[in-house]
């Protein structure tokens, strides 16, 4: 029990800091968000995290969370961190966590993640 009470404050702590805004949705029913509070801009840089809620399961998980780094002058993302979760409001996770860095990729275009870039690297 004195495992959990740390996990769900965490977990709380950070949904209710959060202002989720949509900024995208693929013609599959997908829904994409990002944290407007917790954007973080260097020069060419931005930190953000981005939630999914899927239209319809995949491979089990209704729903998936992720911290990337948009690279506005090369057009890019490298994936930090991501969960998946069985429900589709962020809470009940698939799986652990997968901390493990994914290699830099290009934004393909006309992505949910192009549309993000182009609304975060703007300014």
């Amino acid at each position: 029990m004195k495992q959990i009470l740390p996990i769900f404050l965490l977990t709380f702590s950070c949904s209710a800091l959060a202002d989720w805004v949509e900024y995208s949705t693929k013609s599959n029913g997908d829904v994409f968000f990002y944290d407007n509070e917790r954007v973080q801009k260097t020069a060419d840089e931005i930190r953000v995290w981005i939630r999914v809620r899927y239209k319809t399961s995949v491979m089990a998980a209704s729903s998936y969370q992720s911290l990337l780094i948009l690279d506005c002058s090369e057009n890019s993302e490298t994936e930090l961190q991501s969960t998946f979760f069985t429900d589709n409001q962020w809470t009940k996770h698939a799986m652990a966590t997968n901390t493990n860095a994914k290699p830099k990729k290009s934004v393909v275009e006309n992505s949910a993640t192009d549309q993000l870039i182009t609304i975060l690297c703007k300014d």
